[in-house]
């Protein structure tokens, strides 16, 4: 018998992480393809038109990311409660107001992108010529955008990483073959760039058929009365870290912009351009990872599983920083080869740009570990602190450390543009040092995780292997586990009995995907609770009832009996079963 619970949890967190990649590289490659194109087929100023573009893109994508990140882990809260009804209705208001608010940007596009763009860029010249023309697809394509991000979040917590992978994958695939098509052979210039990544998003939503099909989703589209979108303040609450990061990307990308344009001029917003670019690609690779936590967390500290939340962090941390470690060697090692694909020529430009990315690689290191302290503490419902940290690092720290950086490099060597990458290394490290004092005064006297050591009550936990064998030893080590703690005999043998009627039949009718069965008991004052998780066949033992001998699963009706309550939610791609006595 496994004696370290949570075995079949650290497998399916396995599967969760290629996805997860796989899903994070895809979203972030559309801004790097789009740049890679325009710089190398157009110029450095239209590459320098798409950062400028930046702080209306982020208003874009705003509503879409997050009522679809707050949505989402708001409603992993619910599914680990049990609640299908209200997360249904959460998904739903949050598809109807994603839906209207894009219509709205549609609207405007035309008569404000080009004022928008004289707003960003100061004078009528060709790169603010470029970025008007940017924009205005942008918004057109709104609604397109905002559903595809909003789906993509929902899509982790019901079960479906692989679902949202292969959406993000196609849009981008599209993305591609359209830029090269529309830039080489078409007179649309930036404009192509960005029709392109609006008619991948679109075109790669017939992804989203299957999932809107299927009748195992735990939760549906459904009827609304105007009353019942009260429940989006769920969304807005849980999601309040990333409106507030959005934001300050906003405020981040719109400060940067200037300052840099102001103290540097053209040639800085160019190499700014690469450094955000290879930031992405960080984000790309490390982001799919850390993305796994608010998709699993939140079902996770929904169920009290604070055990299973610890797993999960330390699984991350650790595959992300490998990764990253891969990444920082390759900048290094690489880095005029980088500059180069961006469009540099390998002049006096190229060399400002591989010294400011040689300095900027440093602040990578500090910035993954900001990024997930965000993601773990949104999905605890600790937003304070994640908000503290999204707001300081993407608005309150940087700019004057941007600003203060430029300045400080131009008394060195008189152009300022290593100090746009000593800014964000600054930026980092300040964020990281505020993080932990925040936490030591909000929290005197907890350790990183805040959440309790162990789960409430007193817990057996173990995972044993799909097999009888395995089967025919969780009856003795329940009773041992009772009698230890004092548990009621009567309770005793109803949890006993109850297990392994449950394992014997998971074991005969969970399949071939069937390999490992996770096992809670948990004594609480009064109350026995017994959770199982298996990673067979979807199947809720709520809704069976005897249909004939070739599907008889015995025991079943046995359980409903002698429990006081059973609940079941399919979640994580498991079968979640918790049955009290």
């Amino acid at each position: 018998m496994e004696k370290t619970n949570n075995r079949l949890l650290n497998a399916k967190l396995n599967k969760y992480i290629i996805p997860g990649i796989m899903m994070s590289l895809a979203l972030q490659l559309g801004n790097i393809v789009d740049t890679i194109f325009v710089s190398n087929l157009i110029g450095v100023e239209a590459m320098s038109a798409i950062t400028m573009s930046l702080p209306v893109e982020t208003i874009v994508q705003l509503t879409g990311y997050c009522l679809g990140v707050g949505g989402s882990i708001a409603v992993g809260n619910m599914l680990g409660k049990r609640d299908k009804e209200s997360a249904s209705k959460l998904f739903t208001a949050t598809f109807a107001v994603t839906l209207l608010v894009g219509l709205l940007f549609t609207i405007c596009a035309v008569p404000a992108a080009g004022p928008i763009a004289r707003l960003l860029v100061s004078g009528d010249g060709v790169l603010t010529t470029y970025t008007g023309d940017y924009i205005r697809v942008s918004m057109l394509g709104a609604p397109v955008i905002g559903i595809g991000l909003m789906m993509v979040s929902y899509l982790g917590v019901e079960n479906h990483p692989e679902l949202a992978s292969v959406y993000l994958i196609a849009a981008n695939v599209i993305n591609l073959v359209l830029d090269y098509i529309f830039l080489r052979f078409t007179p649309l210039g930036v404009t192509g760039a960005s029709l392109s990544t609006v008619l991948g998003f679109l075109i790669a939503m017939v992804v989203f058929v299957r999932y809107i099909r299927s009748d195992k989703r735990n939760i549906q589209f459904v009827r609304m009365k105007v009353s019942d979108f009260g429940i989006i303040k769920e969304a807005i609450v849980t999601g309040v870290p990333m409106l507030i990061f959005m934001a300050a990307n906003f405020i981040k990308a719109l400060g940067l912009n200037t300052i840099i344009m102001n103290q540097i001029g053209e040639e800085g917003m160019a190499v700014f351009t690469v450094c955000d670019n290879v930031l992405l690609i960080v984000e790309m690779l490390t982001g799919g990872i850390i993305g796994v936590i608010p998709n699993v967390a939140g079902i996770l500290f929904g169920e009290k599983d604070y055990v299973g939340i610890r797993v999960l962090c330390k699984k991350m941390l650790k595959y992300s920083y490998i990764v990253l470690a891969v990444i920082f060697v390759a900048i290094m090692l690489f880095t005029e080869q980088i500059t180069i694909l961006f469009g540099s020529d390998g002049g006096e430009l190229g060399v400002h740009m591989v010294s400011a990315l040689r300095l900027f690689a440093v602040c990578v290191i500090p910035y993954l570990w900001n990024k997930f302290i965000v993601s773990y503490y949104e999905s605890i419902e600790e937003t304070a602190i994640a908000s503290f940290v999204t707001f300081l690092e993407n608005a309150v720290a940087v700019l004057p450390a941007t600003y203060v950086g430029i300045y400080i490099w131009k008394q060195i060597d008189g152009i300022g543009i290593n100090g746009i990458a000593v800014g964000f290394v600054a930026t980092e490290i300040i964020t990281v040092i505020a993080a932990w004092i925040f936490r030591k005064i909000k929290h005197k006297n907890s350790t990183f995780y805040i959440v309790p050591d162990k789960n409430p009550g007193t817990n057996l936990d173990f995972s044993i292997k799909s097999t009888m064998e395995e089967a025919q030893n969780v009856n003795k080590k329940i009773m041992e586990f009772c009698k230890a703690n004092g548990a009621s005999a009567k309770k005793s043998n109803l949890a006993a009995v109850c297990a392994e009627e449950m394992t014997v039949n998971i074991i005969k009718f969970g399949g071939k995907t069937s390999n490992w069965i996770d096992i809670n008991l948990c004594l609480e004052d009064d109350t026995c609770r017994l959770r199982i998780r298996d990673n067979g066949v979807n199947f809720n033992p709520l809704e069976y009832s005897y249909d004939s001998e070739d599907f008889d699963i015995h025991g079943i009706e046995l359980v409903k009996k002698i429990s006081t309550s059973m609940d079941y939610i399919r979640a994580i791609d498991m079968n979640n079963t918790i049955i009290s006595f």
